[in-house]
């Protein structure tokens, strides 16, 4: 049989530029349209449905089956859609069991489902290249949590396999997610069981190293190495490590110029993060910038090369870090979120707006220290 998955992803792209409302897919070596129609029983609402089209998975039968998608798209546009004219065309029951079989394993269906992510991409710039090859990579990492590929795809496999990983983790959250994406696309019943194991995810912030002892490592590996700079400006400006490579400090230095990390539809847009201390800006000589990797332009921004410059930085880190807590270039961040709550100067909406994050996941992040120092506060206001 021969192999038509970039003849297929070609005509979907086309059925989908069209507006047709009507997709084929490929299940073993049959074709399917797939679409919203009425339900074969009575009384039942319209749901997303396949149509058998009764050809083979083949470049003529490809062409055949997009004649038939704009058929279909025309009933249902006239509202003459029956599907006993539909089913004639259907395999035999026996063919359809084992179509049916082969053409549901979690394998089968995690194939359909990126033909049909990739298809809905816009990739015009380096930004949406990059970012689009990470965020199909952190799919890709969750599916291969299913331990068979070959098994059925169901609800109840995925919840097993979200059991694996502790309630209210990261990974729990982030292999729901995903799952709940793959159970939808494949219209699987019982979605509910996903989202009951679902736990919220509350991000953590890590017992981390005093402000002495990092202020003291930048000092000393600040010309050390290529990436001396670059930790040296996450103390000082608290930003996220990928952005690093784009930050400029501003006039003295107590401001610089910096790209948010790239947000979901959009490329990366300047903000402006803030020195604190200021008075280390010129005891690390910030201004004289020396960075291993240049982030210029959001449209430029390419997330893979910009992990690779982070997972060097790391290693340059551990390789030097001695201090009393274990440390990652990425925790160097909570420190300077940590700090600014503490500084008067600061208000949490100000100190959000400087870390590039809202304000609400800023107060439930740092709650820990912001109810602390607001207890401070209030016991200094008790004992006037």
């Amino acid at each position: 049989m021969e192999d038509i998955t970039d003849l297929l992803q070609d005509a979907n792209a086309e059925l989908k530029r069209g507006r047709v409302g009507v997709s084929i897919q490929q299940m073993r070596n049959r074709l399917f349209l797939r679409s919203v129609l009425p339900s074969k029983v009575d009384g039942k609402g319209a749901t997303q449905q396949r149509v058998p089209t009764g050809e083979l998975a083949t470049k003529s039968g490809l062409k055949r089956s997009v004649n038939l998608a704009h058929k279909l798209a025309t009933e249902k546009k006239l509202e003459s859609f029956d599907w006993s004219n539909w089913l004639k065309s259907a395999p035999s029951e026996q063919s359809r069991a084992e179509v049916q079989t082969e053409s549901q394993t979690v394998e089968a269906w995690v194939q359909r489902f990126k033909v049909d992510w990739w298809d809905d991409k816009t990739l015009d710039t380096t930004a949406q290249k990059s970012q689009a090859k990470r965020s199909w990579y952190a799919y890709e990492v969750q599916f291969n949590r299913i331990p068979n590929q070959k098994d059925l795809l169901t609800v109840d496999l995925l919840v097993e396999v979200a059991k694996t990983t502790a309630p209210g983790s990261k990974p729990r959250h982030e292999f729901c997610q995903k799952a709940k994406a793959l159970a939808k696309f494949a219209d699987l019943p019982g979605i509910k069981k996903l989202e009951k194991v679902h736990t919220k995810y509350v991000a953590k912030v890590p017992k981390l190293p005093t402000d002495e002892e990092l202020f003291a490592f930048a000092e000393k590996h600040r010309h050390d190495g290529r990436f001396g700079w670059c930790f040296a400006a996450l103390v000082v400006y608290g930003c996220r490590v990928s952005e690093v490579y784009s930050l400029v400090p501003t006039g003295d230095g107590g401001t610089a110029s910096v790209l948010t990390l790239k947000q979901k539809g959009f490329d990366p847009k300047p903000r402006t993060a803030i020195a604190l201390p200021f008075d280390l800006v010129e005891r690390l000589d910030l201004l004289n910038v020396q960075k291993p990797f240049e982030i210029a332009d959001g449209e430029d921004y390419d997330s893979d090369a910009a992990k690779s410059q982070t997972d060097m930085f790391n290693k340059w880190l551990q390789k030097r870090w001695n201090g009393s807590t274990k440390l990652s270039n990425k925790n160097v961040r909570h420190s300077w979120c940590i700090r600014s709550i503490f500084d008067p100067k600061f208000s949490d909406g100000l100190a959000a707006r400087a870390a590039g994050h809202a304000l609400a996941l800023h107060t439930s992040t740092y709650a820990g220290a912001i109810e602390k120092r607001d207890m401070e506060e209030q016991a200094k206001l008790l004992r006037r």
